[in-house]
């Protein structure tokens, strides 16, 4: 009981007036970007970009993803409110009081794009005195006129001119729109097209028809997808004018469904190969594309200044980029004729094989020990093939080998929308015998439950990286549609045995799709041998297409327990005197699953940070980044984010997002609220609960609610008996308790928790301000 009184004592020393006439008082909204314009600057000149957004004033500095440009800033006003803007964040209506509105800024910037600048994006932000903003993006374009998309220039009649080269920018700005444009061109002329809108987020799906003077349609790209959505060429067979047909491919619209072509004689790469190369060794790499100045080079395996240790990036004279992979095992090639189980090419690990998929399948014949693990990686999607990959191992005759025995014991659906694949949670119709921890099969994709809903419009979430789902034995994650099954399972051995229970009893196969989170459209397989004896890996299209280019890069090895690290934020704005959230998520490979400590390094003074431990059987952890109340930081300072850990004997470090350049700390004033939480330490056992009680101190004359999440707690320790809304605090209140619950399947551990209070706003950007942590020890049933 001592600590309830101190702790009483605190939040009522804590309440405090508002001091405003607006019902939830004031409150700081972080700095926030709605638009840029132009979308597309010319390098080799200076033109000014204006920023549109909310409290931007007294913006000081500008930071760029990558080098070649310069910016000053030429001046700063206030702009008048747009509603759509102010009703709620991302210009939605919003059912919370967010109090007044925050002034609309627009900020002028002069560019200077250096003339030999790399084409394509750059992302900005600003920095202002309540933090930096946002990342802003803009692409470097060659120095070509802009043909604006004028209405009306739906029809052939009302087609705009276009002199190549040029960019045509314009918006497909409601269903059903398409834009016109005519140009003239010479006999045999070759065209290149770029869609620089998809660099930018554009929403829309471009299918581009090109006709000739009497309107019969020559071609159509992109009706297809794949690689004409981004970029294509047409050779024009006789002299003449000819008209460009835009649309969308669902003939949708809106502002969002903007477009920024390029057209031209640019030089464009479109693939390479092979698509990678043994590190420190040459090799001789082929190039196709259009207008290349060269169709080969020699590459060293060393990664560029750009790269990570595993890629090497190829830029020759072009206005796009290649990336190479790079190896450390033996390269070879195939043998061409490997196109079916029976003619299958030996191989050994450790190989790398590079080739192309001629046919409908390529196959490879390899000799395994029994409990003997091997991982088959595919590289081709990421580094520009047109391979959707997909592997399966088989026995020698051909047959696919059973991995695991999946026995579905309780069943449920999806209910109220489809489930995309690359979501976290899925809302099913009841729960009831699903817990924490527990494997869940829907379609053909197993994942694991990491958090029961709150309530009945709640979703169950999942083991996830960046919101992908995380596929259990090498399954994908699919989309699915309302009404799809939802089973919870068991894990048995292949070939067990059961008497039906009349839920589906399924045989799983070694075979993987999409290799997860970063992986994209490329396969990840591994694979532990039933016996000793001769198996078969068998590539395909998981669309049954090939041809020339549809290149890959196939690696067999050993198992390498290893991870990669995300933060967020990536730009915490760092209130002088608080304290704030940083939370850090690992993706763990190759079944590694040791502790990983964290820390954020080379803090300036007045900056410090808590350490953390990524335990086994968990994903992430949320550390502490401090300021002092005499801290100062003219300029934003880099945020690097590390994680250590041992594998055997090998020692692993890595940087969260190192390909980020625009992580950053920056200081902003007083928070709004700072948060205690009592007590400091918590025990329990299997099946115990305890309390908590949190308070809050409002500064600025801040009055709102402040919904409070509790970070690092262990899977099977929940916050119990909470609605949808979670832990909050009311406008009227400065405290609120909640309980915190051991499973009964808790396993003993000791680690911190963290509870950070949210001011939310009509920013995306997190506003979180944290409490000291708590001690949280869970220790064996008694």
């Amino acid at each position: 009981m001592r600590w309830l009184l101190v702790f009483a004592g605190l939040s009522a020393a804590w309440a405090g007036e508002t001091g405003t006439d607006w019902p939830t008082g004031n409150r700081t909204t972080p700095p926030t970007i709605n638009s840029v314009a132009p979308l597309g600057v010319p390098r080799g000149a200076t033109t000014e970009l204006t920023v549109d957004g909310l409290n931007l004033a007294h913006a000081s500095a500008v930071f760029f993803s990558r080098a070649g440009v310069k910016a000053r800033i030429l001046r700063i006003k206030e702009l008048p409110d747009l509603p759509d803007i102010r009703l709620g964040s991302n210009g939605g209506i919003s059912t919370v009081d967010l109090g007044p509105l925050p002034p609309r800024n627009e900020v002028t910037l002069e560019l200077e794009i250096n003339a030999d600048a790399d084409v394509g994006p750059v992302d900005l932000r600003l920095q202002t005195p309540l933090g930096t903003s946002p990342e802003a993006r803009f692409l470097i374009e060659p120095y070509y006129g802009e043909t604006a998309d004028t209405e009306p220039n739906n029809t052939p009649e009302d087609a705009v001119d276009v002199v190549p080269p040029a960019i045509l920018v314009g918006t497909i700005s409601k269903p059903g729109d398409i834009d016109y444009y005519k140009m003239h061109v010479k006999a045999g002329e070759q065209l290149v097209f770029e869609h620089g809108g998809a660099m930018l987020g554009s929403r829309l799906q471009p299918v581009v028809s090109i006709y000739d003077a009497d309107q019969n349609l020559l071609r159509e790209y992109g009706r297809d997808g794949g690689r004409e959505r981004l970029w294509f060429a047409h050779r024009f067979e006789k002299q003449g004018t000819y008209y460009i047909r835009v649309a969308d491919y669902q003939e949708s619209g809106g502002a969002g469904h903007f477009y920024r072509t390029k057209v031209g004689r640019f030089p464009l790469l479109q693939s390479s190969y092979p698509l990678g190369l043994k590190r420190g060794k040459n090799a001789h790499i082929k190039l196709t594309g259009y207008n290349l100045a060269k169709t080969e080079l020699d590459v060293k395996g060393e990664p560029t200044a750009e790269d990570n240790e595993w890629s090497v990036t190829l830029r020759p004279k072009t206005f796009n980029t290649l990336k190479l992979a790079i190896g450390d095992a033996p390269e070879i090639e195939p043998a061409g004729t490997n196109t079916s189980p029976a003619a299958a090419q030996t191989i050994a690990a450790p190989v790398t094989v590079n080739g192309k998929l001629l046919a409908g399948e390529n196959d490879f014949r390899f000799h395994a020990s029994k409990g003997e693990r091997l991982v088959f990686e595919v590289m081709a999607n990421r580094v520009g093939s047109q391979l959707d990959s997909l592997i399966d191992i088989l026995d020698t005759a051909g047959k696919p080998v059973e991995r695991a025995t999946v026995r579905c014991v309780l069943e449920t659906a999806v209910t109220l929308a489809d489930a995309a694949s690359s979501q976290n949670g899925i809302r099913i119709l009841s729960w009831n015998g699903f817990a924490v921890g527990d494997t869940v099969m829907v379609g053909s994709e197993l994942i694991r439950v990491q958090a029961m809903p709150r309530g009945p419009d709640d979703d169950i979430r999942f083991w996830s990286f960046n919101g992908q789902r995380i596929g259990l034995l090498d399954t994908t994650p699919e989309a699915h549609a309302i009404d799809t099954p939802v089973y919870k399972v068991q894990i048995h051995p292949p070939g067990t045995k059961f008497v039906s229970n009349g839920l589906p009893l399924v045989r799983l196969p070694y075979r993987n799709d999409d290799g997860g989170p970063g992986f994209g459209k490329d396969s990840l397989l591994r694979f532990t041998a039933p016996a000793d004896g001769e198996y078969i890996l068998r590539l395909r299209d998981v669309r049954g297409l090939h041809g020339d280019d549809y290149a890959y890069r196939l690696s067999v090895r050993a198992p390498s327990p290893d991870f990669r690290l995300s933060v967020e934020p990536r730009n915490p704005n760092l209130p002088g005197g608080g304290r704030i959230p940083v939370t850090v998520t690992a993706l763990r490979l190759d079944d590694f699953d040791e502790p990983i400590d964290v820390a954020i390094e080379d803090l300036p003074a007045g900056l410090s940070a808590t350490r953390g431990v990524i335990e086994p059987g968990q994903n992430s952890t949320t550390i502490l980044l401090n300021a002092s109340e005499d801290a100062r930081l003219d300029r934003a300072v880099p945020l690097k984010v590390s994680g250590k850990a041992r594998a055997g004997n090998r020692e692993i470090t890595h940087e969260a997002n190192p390909e980020d350049k625009l992580k950053l700390i920056a200081l902003m004033p007083k928070p709004d609220i700072n948060m205690e939480a009592q007590p400091r330490e918590v025990k329990l056992e299997p099946g115990q609960s305890a309390t908590v009680e949190v308070a809050i101190r409002r500064n600025n004359g801040f009055g709102g609610r402040v919904p409070v999440e509790v970070y690092n707690l262990p899977p099977t320790v929940i916050v119990a008996n909470v609605g949808l809304n979670g832990v909050l605090i009311h406008e009227n209140e400065n405290r609120v308790t909640f309980t915190l619950q051991a499973l009964p399947n808790a396993e003993p551990m000791n680690q911190p928790i963290l509870l950070s209070g949210n001011i939310e706003t009509r920013a995306d950007q997190q506003n979180e301000y944290a409490s000291g942590p708590i001690v949280l020890k869970v220790a064996a049933k008694k």
